[in-house]
């Protein structure tokens, strides 16, 4: 597309945004980012303009500053630590983590040797020191990041920057469990045919427990090109929620992703106790062909193209990623609310 024609059509998308704009309509709350004669765009015309195009940059700005905010309260933090023993930072490290790291287990450096053996040095001594040192910057990485963990604890650290979220809304008949007022709504975008979000379920399922009450799980889907029984399976799953048997079927779809056909669900919606011709009828007619289509179209909305995919009170988490990543955001959003912890709900009820 040639730039003056790309200008043109910008220019008319802002201007026919900016129709139902007066001047008038422009508030505190709502500035105007833009004046074309009598009539203005505000910025949250804007927003709706470049809807969430630019989610991945916002969540990558937040990151950073982030980051750096850890890393000052953190050099603040080790600061006070080491004066408070009378020693420099370098002696404070040195003392807490350089000299707790051990010698590796004999066993361990055998194995890691015969595993990485052609990428060593070749003289054996030499690639035995090799394996020595990564596996000690490894301990020594650990207890690093355990001393700061520990500091941050004990000071009562709070990050109070507010993170990037997307708008959501969960549309009645969408299948979910937990809480229906639970404090924290976990959207999950996924595709039965994806490995990865076949290796999450495991994840959710503990955070389920983990959170009983403070967690609603909803599950949306996100088909992708390359799974060709991944839209039949989105489909049949709506199907069998018709007849109550939703997570039943989602749990064997994605133990057996693999060897997906209309024939294999059709015959474990059976298994269900599902009335197998109401089912039936209901995957061939296309009865939510558009809803998979829908869903899929909103994932994108908000950059998640890849499966698996989240949203944690529109706070946008894309891939299969570890559960500790899980904790820390719905912690925090737990917290934001001022809701207990599992682990202080915990010790509460054995006070009492």
């Amino acid at each position: 597309m040639k730039i003056g024609l790309w200008t043109t059509m910008f220019t008319a998308t802002l201007a026919v945004a900016a129709v139902a704009c007066a001047q008038g309509d422009v508030s505190a709350e709502d500035p105007a980012v833009a004046r074309i004669g009598d009539e203005v765009i505000t910025e949250s015309q804007l927003d709706a303009l470049v809807g969430t195009s630019l989610v991945s940059l916002r969540q990558q700005i937040y990151d950073t500053q982030v980051a750096k905010l850890e890393d000052e309260i953190y050099r603040r933090l080790l600061q006070q630590a080491a004066a408070e023993e009378g020693l420099t930072e370098a002696d404070y490290l040195t003392k807490h983590v350089d000299q707790k790291v051990g010698e590796p287990d004999a066993g361990e450096v055998v194995k890691l040797m015969t595993q990485f053996r052609g990428r060593l040095a070749e003289d054996d001594a030499q690639a035995r020191a090799q394996i020595v040192q990564a596996l000690k910057q490894r301990e020594q990485q650990v207890l690093a990041d355990e001393l700061r963990r520990v500091l941050f604890a004990e000071a009562g650290v709070k990050i109070l920057l507010e993170p990037p979220r997307v708008e959501f809304a969960v549309a009645e008949g969408t299948p979910s469990r937990g809480a229906a007022d639970a404090p924290v709504v976990m959207i999950e975008y996924t595709d039965y045919q994806c490995p990865y979000c076949t290796r999450i379920q495991p994840t959710l399922n503990e955070l389920m427990t983990r959170y009983e009450g403070k967690i609603l799980h909803v599950f949306k889907n996100l088909p992708l090109p390359m799974h060709a029984e991944a839209p039949l399976a989105a489909a049949a799953a709506l199907c069998a929620q018709d007849q109550g048997k939703f997570w039943e079927l989602h749990d064997w779809l994605f133990v057996n992703q693999r060897t997906l056909s209309r024939e294999s669900i059709v015959a474990e919606a059976e298994n269900l106790g599902v009335d197998t011709g109401v089912f039936s009828s209901c995957i061939d007619q296309g009865k939510y062909a558009a809803r998979v289509k829908a869903e899929t179209a909103e994932a994108h909305g908000y950059g998640i193209t890849g499966t698996p995919g989240f949203l944690i009170n529109g706070r946008v988490i894309t891939g299969a990623r570890p559960i500790e990543m899980f904790v820390d955001i719905i912690d925090d959003e737990l917290e934001r609310k001022g809701i207990a912890l599992p682990a202080e709900q915990q010790a509460e009820e054995a006070t009492n």
